[in-house]
């Protein structure tokens, strides 16, 4: 698991209110938000805790550093904990921190492959109204998510302090955007070559064959790409720190910028997508280009709201100056004539506001419909809008083997005729596709998550939810389901299975034995059922 405190940077950011709103916004995805927590509070209901919380907050007037803690805990993808589970090693998480007794709103997330729990703290305690602020807290959440994964037996995940942090740092940014960062392209395609350069000369050299330069900036040095991308040289590697390279190299002598620009052979920086078994030229070709038309479009409409609003103000200023000339060959008294002058005033000044306070919503919503979106976030629009090459792409970049409760095919098999080129039942409706291709879709009434090779089944999901699920996969699949997951799903998939009929046979020989049993069990009991209604309803005969 991974536990993270999400860091403020500025205190005025911070707003309990805002966070609890976004964390408990649906976004009309029907399992989103699974459970919804309120920890010592006088009341479980959510808007009262959230005033009481606030309320708190304010009472607490010299504290100047951020009195929200943001801890977000992610479990792997597949692993799910039981809500008494988690609320448990919620408990453990505040009580390391030494934020247990201090008020919070928790919010399980189940929209994504990983589950993952949102703790939002105040740090104000309510009965003291100090604030409290834990030091080293990233060693004490390191220690305690190995404990607990040892203790319910999950995945390892490395939680070393001191690893390298350039290495952290570019699989962090390459994970999120789904592209080729400066800074990792730098470690894989140069580094070595750096590190071994005896002088400025060479270390220009090995730059320039590669595109790069290397610049003063500060106190230390950044690495230019020709592009103008630039990451600084310490995040790289230590060893291209200011002090280091002049420790190593003497004193620092700029290199020639014509002789990089003249390089033909030079290899040049571009961010690609992380992509090795599929080309995606032409769609991030097409995404690119779509980006620039949208900053264009988003470009030309802040210039015309500008000039509006400047329009308005103009003709705003000329109306107050036309009534302010008015007064004044108004033949009435001092006072009265202060009084229409103050009226223009208040008016002209409201006018003004009116203005502004439209041109603001104007452009937040013009920010918002053309803004920048990230390639991976593209890519899951695409497929939402029904790109199959989209979805592949989004598919392809699954790493791990899925560890949960599933319901897939062994063989390969041709879409029956109720489903599209995606593998979606035609009347379906997608609520949401994640960064690796998880669909999340309704069929009826059940909501199903596809990513591509399997049907992904929750934890706690009714036994009518299954039934659902079983008649999706028989569709999507056929009639030879593989069934994977822990040992009480398996056995609920086939009590499901006989008791509604289902003409499905399973992979597994023994799971398969077990539905063949619970489907004689229940024909031998209906067999006596019926038997017991045709002789309760026969007539007796009479006798002579």
């Amino acid at each position: 698991m991974i536990a993270k405190i999400i860091p403020i940077k500025s205190a005025r950011k911070s707003n309990f209110s805002a966070l609890i709103q976004y964390l408990t916004d649906p976004q009309d995805k029907s399992e989103r938000v699974s459970q919804i927590k309120v920890s010592n509070c006088y009341s479980d209901d959510q808007i009262a805790a959230l005033i009481e919380i606030q309320n708190t907050q304010e009472m607490n007037t010299r504290a100047r550093s951020d009195k929200t803690c943001h801890l977000v805990l992610s479990f792997p993808e597949g692993e799910r904990l039981s809500f008494s589970d988690l609320n448990a090693i919620e408990e453990r998480f505040c009580e390391t921190l030494g934020l247990d007794g201090h008020q919070r709103i928790s919010v399980v997330h189940d929209d994504t492959n990983n589950l993952h729990m949102h703790i939002a703290i105040n740090k104000i305690h309510p009965k003291n109204l100090t604030i409290h602020n834990s030091y080293y807290d990233y060693i004490k959440v390191a220690k305690l998510c190995e404990q607990i994964e040892q203790e319910y037996g999950l995945t390892t995940v490395n939680h070393e302090t001191v690893s390298d942090k350039a290495s952290r740092v570019a699989q962090e940014i390459e994970t999120r955007t789904g592209v080729e960062s400066l800074l990792g392209w730098i470690k894989r395609e140069c580094l070595d070559e750096l590190k071994q350069s005896d002088n400025w000369q060479d270390l220009h050299q090995v730059l320039a064959k590669h595109g790069l330069a290397i610049k003063e900036r500060g106190n230390g040095f950044v690495l230019v790409a020709n592009n103008g991308v630039a990451v600084k040289a310490s995040s790289v590697d230590r060893s291209l720190s200011k002090g280091n390279l002049t420790q190593r190299l003497g004193a620092f002598i700029p290199g020639e910028h014509s002789a990089q620009s003249s390089r033909s052979d030079a290899k040049q920086y571009q961010p690609r997508p992380l992509q090795n078994r599929m080309d995606t030229s032409k769609l991030y070709a097409r995404y690119q280009q779509e980006q620039a038309n949208s900053a264009r479009q988003r470009t030309n409409h802040w210039v015309m709201l500008r000039q509006s609003r400047d329009q308005l103000i103009d003709r705003a200023k000329r109306e107050a100056k036309l009534k302010r000339n008015l007064i004044k060959s108004i033949k009435a008294g001092r006072l009265a004539k202060k009084v229409l002058y103050a009226t223009a005033h208040q008016q002209f000044k409201t006018t003004i506001q009116v203005i502004k306070s439209d041109y603001q919503k104007a452009y937040q919503s013009s920010k918002t419909r053309h803004s920048r979106m990230g390639w991976l976030d593209w890519l899951a629009k695409e497929a939402k809008n029904g790109n199959a090459e989209a979805l592949t792409v989004l598919r392809s970049r699954r790493s791990c083997q899925f560890k949960g409760n599933q319901i897939s095919a062994k063989q390969s098999h041709d879409k029956p005729n109720g489903y599209s080129k995606d593998g979606f039942i035609k009347d379906s409706s997608i609520e949401s596709i994640t960064k690796i291709g998880t669909v999340t879709y309704k069929a009826g009434s059940t909501t199903i998550r596809d990513d591509g090779n399997r049907l992904i089944v929750l934890p706690d999901t009714s036994r009518e939810a299954l039934v659902n699920i079983l008649q999706v996969a028989v569709k999507k699949y056929g009639s030879h389901l593989a069934i994977n997951g822990t040992e009480s799903f398996r056995l609920e998939i086939a009590q499901a299975a006989a008791q509604n009929q289902m003409r499905i046979t399973f992979d597994d020989k023994r799971l398969e034995q077990y539905r063949q049993q619970l489907m004689k069990q229940h024909a031998l009991s209906r067999a006596q059922s019926v038997g017991q209604k045709r002789s309760a309803t026969s007539t007796p005969r009479r006798s002579l």
